[in-house]
């Protein structure tokens, strides 16, 4: 996964631990993954954010920058 993922992950994760304690943030991630995992729909949504993010926020390297 690209870097800015990890750390938008990442900064979710610490403010809501922050804010609503790790107990709540680990139950609702779990909750909202078992959903996630069980609907075609948020799927579909997902896969088509990430194939945008990556096709404008990482274009790919040229024939010259990879050498």
């Amino acid at each position: 996964m690209p870097r800015c993922a990890w750390l938008l992950i990442g900064a979710l994760t610490l403010l809501l631990h922050q804010t609503v304690g790790i107990a709540v943030v680990l139950e609702a991630t779990v909750a909202l993954t078992v959903w996630a995992v069980t609907t075609p729909a948020v799927l579909v949504a997902i896969a088509s954010l990430a194939a945008w993010h990556l096709c404008n926020a990482h274009p790919p390297r040229t024939a010259r920058a990879r050498h």
